[in-house]
């Protein structure tokens, strides 16, 4: 009777596992099947990415965001794409799908001749973040490495702003002169857990490392710095000393508040193509404004600049010192919205800052005066005319001219159209 009990205890146990085995192979098959659905789907999807109407190109990609995983592999093979649109869209959705796989495809293409896919490639991997930074440091570190790619390397890991890159981007500044310039720029933007290696880099015994850490934590700010800063005030090196009173100077007015008002309502975009679409209405809404804001420029009124910036608004600058009310803030941005209008756009953003007149330091010796040029211009950034900006071929922000903009301090008015003193 055992025997026979067992027996069907076998049968039955048997039985059951060949039934899991086909329920798993059935899963399986399923699974296979809906991903081979999927394909056409995607390749029209991936097709769309270069389409005329960019807001079919915005619903390719939320699509493909959406399909997530069956999608990473085709949207792999489109990052070699003639279209450029396609390598840009694609590298934008990889970056918002975050899938490690598309790492090192996507450092292949920081390097591309389009400087829109360069660019997507660059956001794509700052989205993915911390998988993508053991490869970089690699790249950063390796001393036959192509130093175009390394420009664009490191600021990528200025967009992660992981810990672990910071002393390997001070061991560059130590041993890559051609990256100290971007490196002094990027180190700037890593914040607090940057500030103790700078100080310590302010000691090196080359002043070019010197000063690009004075830079560094001039823009990073806060009362740690305030004191290396002060005691490089006496080092040897004149530019070391320039540049540890222009970053002292940063951390003085990082503690003032240069927003006055805010109007409009804010807008954000999807991708890069609705971001240039936006940007080109704003510098219509700009040119259109010129012909009624000569009474509220200066001399006459308080503003010294007016344009469009990164932040997708248009930035007013009121002179400091100035008294503005309300009514007058009204009037202004009834100037721009009134030009908003004119083209279909209603509640045009509008940010009102205090903003102080340049005036060029005579302490700064020709050699700062050429680093502070680079330091305002990155690696990458095209010189534009600062009275007036083409949006077709705006390849990055204009910054207003100045020393204060070598610092980029927070909110700083990136101006398309400056008024010219009268």
């Amino acid at each position: 009777m055992k025997v026979g009990k067992l027996k069907a205890i076998l049968k039955v146990s048997f039985t059951f596992f060949i039934l899991i085995i086909i329920q798993l192979s059935l899963f399986s098959g399923v699974q296979t099947a809906s991903a081979a659905s999927e394909e056409p789907k995607i390749e029209a999807l991936i097709q769309n990415l270069n389409a005329s109407n960019v807001s079919v190109k915005a619903d390719s990609v939320k699509a493909l965001v959406e399909i997530g995983k069956p999608s990473v592999e085709p949207l792999i093979q489109a990052l070699g794409a003639e279209d450029p649109d396609i390598r840009e869209n694609a590298a934008v959705t990889l970056g918002k799908i975050k899938d490690e796989s598309a790492v090192q495809p996507l450092i292949k293409l920081l390097t591309d001749e389009e400087w829109e896919v360069e660019k997507g490639a660059t956001d794509a991997l700052i989205g993915i973040g911390k998988p993508a930074v053991e490869p970089l440091i690699e790249i950063l570190q390796d001393k036959n490495e192509d130093v175009y790619l390394q420009m664009k390397v490191v600021a990528v890991l200025a967009g992660i702003k992981d810990e672990r890159t910071i002393q390997p981007m001070i061991q560059a500044l130590k041993e890559k002169p051609e990256l100290q310039a971007d490196l002094g720029y990027h180190l700037g933007l890593m914040g607090d857990p940057a500030v103790e290696p700078l100080v310590q880099a302010l000691g090196d015994e080359d002043p070019n490392v010197r000063v690009r850490a004075a830079e560094a934590l001039g823009r990073i700010g806060g009362k740690r710095a305030v004191g290396p800063l002060t005691s490089a005030l006496n080092d040897e090196d004149e530019t070391v000393r320039v540049f540890a009173k222009l970053g002292l100077k940063s951390i003085e007015a990082q503690h003032e508040n240069p927003l006055i008002a805010t109007f409009g309502k804010e807008r954000e975009f999807y991708i890069e193509d609705q971001t240039r679409e936006w940007y080109k209405k704003l510098d219509t809404i700009c040119k259109i404004a010129r012909n009624y804001m000569e009474p509220y420029s200066y001399p006459e009124g308080p503003v010294v600049s007016y344009g469009w910036g990164i932040e997708n608004r248009v930035g007013v600058g009121i002179l400091e010192g100035s008294e503005v009310n309300k009514s007058t803030l009204d009037n202004i941005y009834d100037v721009f919205n009134r030009a908003g209008k004119k083209i279909g756009v209603a509640d045009v953003p509008v940010v009102f800052k205090y903003e102080g007149f340049v005036q060029v330091d005579e302490e700064i010796v020709p050699e700062a005066a050429e680093d502070i040029e680079n330091a305002e211009n990155p690696a990458g950034a095209e010189k534009t005319n600062k009275t007036e900006r083409s949006t077709e071929d705006a390849r990055a922000p204009v910054n207003t001219s100045g020393l204060g903009a070598m610092f980029a301090l927070s909110g700083i008015l990136i101006s398309a159209c400056i008024i010219n003193k009268r």
